[in-house]
């Protein structure tokens, strides 16, 4: 999508708007993103999936938006789709500040991360206590269903590309899971938090808000802080996820069955992942991995059956 038909789908829903200026701010695999007079992200759904994660986004952040310690974005425009539980755009106001990146953290103090680290556990603590007033199909998830659509996806994508032996392996797997009693608590969940999800006033020192809650749902609250414990993870030093994790409440030591299960699982995930979003280089790079077998197979499945720890 082009600036101009960005403008005419605006143009349409709201002839009052104004638009002065537009900028193009990023192209992902769900959405579209514009800045609109410097105020507000108009974010464009690719798919129908997007469209109603979009809607879910919504109604969640017009629920919870008075109910947080920290500043979330305010819902400002809505373009309505033909479909139901689905739109067709939505307009956010920015949220000042500048992403929480590595290079700010190392010029913070250490009574600065400090705060931060209890800012953002007070945020999410208050999150994860929040009860919805509404009910959204596709919010909330369960274990054995989001498993049992993505073993579906490799069996029908990937299954053709592997050996039976590798196929068998994979079964069983997806055997063990779901015959799991999965038991743990729910709650909201932002589910994509990361560093640049976190707005920061460098003249101030203080967090202005987060953003980016397309992935909302109701699961697992583990699921929030796992990424976090992952090397990769740009912006936040383990240091400081450590820090966070301690103020909220949870030992990290809780955590790592989880973690270790993930990255065993993750050359699965990489599969259906490169499937389901036509990732072309990953689904290739993710069969070639594993035509030999799931690495840590034996430790995770059949010497230890690990599988309560999928997330």
């Amino acid at each position: 999508m082009d600036k101009e038909q960005a403008k005419t789908r605006i143009r349409q829903a709201y002839p009052e708007l104004t638009i002065e200026t537009m900028e193009i701010l990023g192209k992902g695999f769900d959405s579209e993103a514009f800045l609109i007079n410097q105020s507000y992200v108009f974010k464009f759904p690719r798919h129908a999936r997007a469209a109603r994660n979009l809607y879910k986004e919504v109604v969640v952040l017009k629920e919870i938006n008075d109910k947080l310690p920290l500043k979330v974005p305010e819902i400002c425009f809505i373009g309505k789709a033909e479909k139901p539980n689905q739109l067709d755009f939505v307009g956010q106001e920015k949220i000042k500040g500048v992403p929480l990146d590595a290079k700010i953290l190392t010029t913070l103090t250490e009574e600065q991360k400090d705060e931060i680290a209890k800012e953002l556990a007070a945020f999410f603590k208050t999150l994860h206590e929040i009860e919805l007033s509404v009910s959204l199909e596709g919010l909330e998830v369960d274990k054995k269903t989001k498993a049992a659509y993505e073993y579906e996806v490799i069996q029908q994508a990937a299954y053709p590309l592997l050996k039976k032996s590798v196929q068998q392996e994979i079964d069983e797997v997806y055997k063990r899971i779901l015959q799991q009693n999965f038991n743990e608590k729910k709650c909201l969940i932002h589910n994509d938090f990361g560093a640049s999800n976190v707005y920061y006033d460098q003249k101030t020192n203080t967090i202005c808000g987060l953003i980016d809650f397309g992935d909302i749902a109701i699961y697992d609250r583990d699921m929030e802080f796992i990424c976090l414990l992952f090397d990769y993870e740009e912006g936040f030093s383990q240091a400081f996820v450590h820090k966070m994790l301690g103020y909220y409440g949870i030992e990290i030591s809780n955590l790592q069955n989880k973690l270790d299960f993930i990255e065993f699982y993750n050359q699965l995930e990489n599969v259906y992942l490169g499937k389901e979003f036509e990732i072309e280089e990953l689904f290739a790079e993710s069969i070639a991995e594993i035509q030999n077998g799931l690495k840590g197979y034996e430790e995770n499945i059949l010497v230890d059956d690990k599988t309560i720890y999928y997330m």
